[in-house]
């Protein structure tokens, strides 16, 4: 048992996490003087954006290099080269993160962003693999000539779905800590050595970029960080996950995503339904309902934590033990609707009844 625990490969994903995370440590601070100089900043808007400064972007410039140093490092100690994957995952990393600062720098039409985002991801499904089956229930389902065209719909969905959720100090990050986290437990026990790096990699330079994005945030991953965590984590379910025996169906990376899956998924239908654009911000996302029933962001941003690392232990418990996965997924959606209609729930009490006010002021009077 200890020797499992203390194993070369254990202790090389430790010191993968810890180059990542000094490397993205030290880089964060340098990131914010270059969006500094380049006057690129967020500004508060009174509505979506509560911050009350403007505060500089470029945080994920300090991820990706992180993730980068550590990738190519432990690439190279683990396996004695740098595979194909893992060269897929560099260059569409770097691209997706280039298209991030063009958005943060100049405001791309959202349309513009999409097709980027496809041309990255359907690069990675031809030169990296794309999922070819998957199953549901023990039942296999092959995509054949659809496998291309589903592993870019997947990637491009869990690119948004963190792109939707970086929307409070600290959020994005670390819900992807968590999210990257649960993929090297599972890359772990499927054996999947360049998951391992790139997980490893990525949970290091997200938690180096953590400190200076938390309550109050002195910088901003921006759309070059959310994306760029987007992808690479939708990378690693596609060369992993995805493509791992029966046991580890589609089931797992869908836990591990859902809470910004679930969000990014009620966002588009709610704005659909509205006849409003899909890709039009509105502030209806999860983060804004908590907010609005009375939570602090700080709070909010705990309880989102709370309620990812749930769906995140689900995951690994369904490898296992798929009902006790499941009464923790029913769990964890119980304390989301708890979460979003906390004030009607809870402050009801604390309001006097509509009848009894009159006769109350009344007395007053008298």
């Amino acid at each position: 048992m200890l020797s499992s625990v203390f194993s070369a490969e254990t202790l090389f994903c430790l010191l993968a996490i810890l180059a990542a995370f000094a490397v993205s440590l030290a880089a964060t601070p340098l990131a914010g003087k270059l969006a500094a100089k380049c006057g690129c900043f967020d500004r508060p808007d009174g509505a979506r954006k509560l911050h009350k400064e403007p505060v500089p972007y470029f945080g994920g410039l300090a991820i990706l290099v992180g993730f980068l140093a550590s990738t190519v490092l432990f690439s190279l100690v683990m396996l004695g080269t740098i595979p194909q994957n893992v060269a897929v995952m560099i260059v569409g990393g770097m691209s997706i993160c280039f298209v991030g600062v063009l958005d943060d720098m100049y405001d791309m039409p959202a349309l513009l962003k999409l097709m980027l985002q496809i041309a990255v991801s359907a690069f990675t499904a031809y030169f990296g693999g794309a999922i070819e089956y998957t199953t549901i229930f023990d039942k296999t389902i092959v995509f054949g000539a659809f496998s291309v065209p589903v592993t870019v719909l997947w990637m491009v969905l869990i690119i948004n779905a963190v792109n939707l959720i970086d929307g409070l100090d600290g959020l994005a990050s670390g819900v992807s800590a968590l999210e990257s986290f649960a993929l090297l437990i599972t890359s772990v026990i499927m054996g999947n050595t360049v998951c391992i790096v790139a997980s490893a990699a990525l949970c290091g330079a997200v938690l180096g970029f953590l400190p200076y994005n938390a309550n109050r945030a002195v910088i901003f991953m921006g759309d070059a960080g959310s994306m760029f965590i987007g992808y690479i984590m939708a990378c690693i379910s596609v060369f992993g996950l995805f493509k791992a025996q029966a046991l580890f169906s589609i089931v797992v990376p869908a836990l591990i995503f859902a809470l910004p899956l679930l969000d990014t998924i009620v966002a588009f239908f709610r704005r659909v339904m509205k006849g409003q654009s899909p890709f039009k911000a509105d502030r209806s996302h999860l983060h804004h309902k908590l907010i609005d029933n009375g939570f602090s962001p700080k709070r909010s941003v705990l309880a989102i934590y709370c309620a990812s690392a749930m769906f995140c232990v689900a995951s690994i418990l369904f490898m296992r033990y798929k009902l006790l996965s499941v009464l923790l997924v029913l769990l964890d959606l119980i304390f989301l609707e708890v979460l979003k209609h906390w004030k009607q729930l809870f402050d009801r009490k604390k309001k006097p009844p509509k009848e009894t006010a009159p006769i109350e002021d009344a007395k007053r009077t008298s």
